[in-house]
């Protein structure tokens, strides 16, 4: 999986899955040169459990999350504010679900997260992740995808569709 920074696109970050038959573990790379050299930052992450994805901030490349679709509490979100080198748990209160999905709202550190027990937000500068699943079932969400010009967020779910808010609601501003 590779993932690119929206704000610096010579800042690139990949992450390759574990391997359980072979017995290869997670790793995670950051490259700074549009992806002619790389460098493993995978020290500080569960190695040995799967890498879901990764979202990089829009107001600085060098603020990644990682999530972790695994069972085993406490290992559900790594952040590093240093593109890699250093990371910390930040997965708090988050039930010990398998998270899918990670995305940051527009200009913003918030995060959103997908999980198998719905849709969470974690304000910046907090420790507490809050459920944003009102509405939705009881569903596995897989995706998020957020269209800033339709004011829109838009989650997959494992077989009950698409579902979509309006994007003000999570950002807590008033409808326009």
């Amino acid at each position: 999986m590779l993932f690119r920074s929206p704000e610096n696109c010579d800042v690139l970050y990949a992450c390759k899955r574990i391997n359980y038959l072979d017995g290869i573990p997670s790793s995670f790379y950051q490259s700074s040169d549009g992806g002619s050299s790389w460098e493993e930052r995978t020290l500080g992450l569960p190695d040995s459990l799967f890498f879901s994805s990764v979202a990089v901030s829009s107001l600085n490349s060098n603020h990644v999350v990682l999530s972790i679709a695994a069972f085993g509490a406490g290992l559900k979100v790594f952040r590093s504010n240093d593109g890699g080198l250093n990371w910390q748990n930040i997965s708090y209160n988050l039930p010990d679900m398998p998270v899918n999905m990670l995305k940051f709202l527009p200009q913003s550190d918030d995060l959103l997260a997908a999980s198998d027990a719905g849709v969470f937000k974690l304000r910046s500068g907090t420790q507490q992740w809050d459920d944003e699943s009102l509405g939705l079932p009881n569903v596995i969400v897989s995706d998020i995808e957020i269209n800033e010009a339709a004011n829109k967020v838009f989650v997959s779910t494992f077989g009950r569709g698409i579902w979509s808010t309006d994007l003000n609601l999570l950002l807590g501003e008033k409808n326009v």
